[in-house]
Order: C-alpha cells, then structure tokens, then sequence
C-alpha cells in the first residue's frame, strides 16, 4: 500500500514480503518506496505508538561505515526541534538491517498526492511555503541543509499542517 493506503500496482508485490520485526518496532505495513530505500508503518511496542521507520536499500549501505554516516546525519535530524519538521526518535542498526532511522508518524499524504487531487488555493500555497521555509530556515540556522525539498518531502497531516521529511 503506499501512503494514503492504496493498493499498490502488481509490480510492487515483493514489498508486501517485510520483516516482521527491526529492532523493538513490529512492523505494520509499507508506507513508501524511495530511490534510497523502504519506510515502514511500524508499531514501537516499548512506548506503545505508530512510527515511520526507514531503512536505507541494502545497495546503498553494504558496509558499517556507509551506515553509520547515515546514522551521524540521522542524529543531527534528531537534534531539530521544529513543528514543520518530522522529529527522528530513533535510530539503530540490527544483525539484518545495517541501519534504521524512526521518525514520528504523520497520518495524511504527501503534498506530491495532494496535488494530483486538486490545486491548492493561493491563499493556502502561500501559507504552505511559508511554513516550510520557516522549518527549512530553522534547519540551516542549525547547519543542516535539506538538499532534497520536492513535493514528496513535504507532508501534509491530516489537520493540513504541512511537515518536511527526509534530510540527507
């Protein structure tokens, strides 16, 4: 299923074969496929909430090395603490799974999706850009730049409030 809970096209069967656990998270189902890797719905059973959990393809990051400079840049999201931007809660790496990061889980789409389904209204455009570049302006005051800002990053929870994911 992809983020809105769709059935996925047929070629996307192999997605539905996940892990059943990573670490302490049961996961639930997969959230999206990404050009660096899966996030997964995932149940954190320890504090008994919903996460994202993303873990890069296993091409991208065959040795600890490679992992762990995701993982530094992970925990340098983790330090942001800005309500446009999706906070990191965990990060890890298992016997299978090289790296993993956890981020809190935005129920709704991304604005990519929104936009096939209607045109925003001006009002609430200009109001959307201005909430990301607040988030992405508090970012590069922290040294962190985004280098990825598209539509697909950009989350739109279900009380409409815009979040951006995926720095790195």
């Amino acid at each position: 299923q992809d983020m809105q809970g769709n059935s996925l096209p047929q070629d996307h069967a192999a997605l539905a074969e996940h892990p059943q656990r990573i670490g302490r998270y049961r996961i639930e189902r997969v959230l999206g496929k990404g050009g660096f890797g899966l996030v997964y719905l995932a149940h954190d059973e320890q504090l008994n909430r919903l996460v994202a959990l993303k873990v890069p393809h296993a091409k991208l990051i065959s040795k600890p090395e490679d992992a762990e400079a995701y993982l530094a840049e992970a925990r340098t999201v983790a330090n942001l603490d800005h309500p446009g931007i999706v906070p990191v809660h965990d990060v890890g790496s298992t016997e299978d799974c090289l790296c993993y990061v956890v981020s809190k889980y935005i129920e709704g789409t991304d604005l990519s999706a929104k936009l096939k389904e209607s045109r925003l209204k001006y009002r609430d455009a200009a109001e959307l850009v201005a909430t990301v570049a607040e988030a992405l302006h508090y970012a590069h005051k922290q040294g962190l730049v985004h280098r990825d800002v598209k539509p697909g990053n950009i989350l739109i929870g279900k009380d409409g409030r815009p979040y951006v994911v995926d720095f790195g």
